[in-house]
């Protein structure tokens, strides 16, 4: 067998990315969408405050619009606003691996008393160290700016800042009005 070595005209790669954003390799960028959803999982436990599903959505959609970190998740317009679903690919395989745990709570309609849906709240179950990396540390604190505010008051600034993410929205009008009595 032939002994590996470096050749500068080869790529000598571990692993195989297939694709390549901004010139790093998919892999990388996985692996630190992962990590920042730790780092939000943590911070929210921290700041004793619940992550849902929505919550998570929009302020990685945040963070991507308003930071400037470009995790390639493609936001899309959805029924509650800006909706990723590779974020969600993500979230559901620290599910699975078991590093976050998710808690649903029924939604039932108020006056039929059926269940309409599900509130989904994510908690990190694994060990997590926040990184001395400046770049980390400035979202970690953009995290606990976010993490702080109820989902409406993010909705609400979601919806008045990038409308064209809430055309779909079933509940975008509900949400501004709240904020508008």
């Amino acid at each position: 067998m032939a002994e590996r070595g470096f050749d500068a005209k080869k790529p000598n790669f571990l692993f195989t990315p297939c694709t390549l954003i901004l010139g790093l390799p998919v892999m990388l960028i996985e692996d630190r969408t992962y990590r920042l959803i730790r780092l939000l999982l943590y911070t929210a436990k921290e700041e004793n405050t619940e992550v849902t599903a929505t919550k998570l959505q929009k302020i990685f959609f945040l963070l991507e619009k308003e930071k400037g970190v470009q995790l390639g998740l493609d936001f899309r317009p959805w029924f509650f606003g800006p909706y990723s679903s590779k974020l969600q690919d993500f979230i559901d395989k620290l599910i699975e691996i078991g590093e976050v745990d998710v808690e649903e709570e029924e939604v039932r309609d108020p006056l039929s008393e059926e269940i309409i849906g599900y509130k989904r709240r994510y908690v990190l179950t694994s060990e997590f160290t926040p990184s001395d990396d400046e770049e980390e540390k400035e979202i970690e604190a953009f995290f606990r700016e976010w993490v702080r505010k109820s989902r409406t008051e993010i909705l609400n600034y979601v919806y008045k800042k990038y409308p064209e993410y809430g055309k779909y929205s079933m509940i975008r009008d509900k949400v501004l009005s709240r904020f508008q009595e």
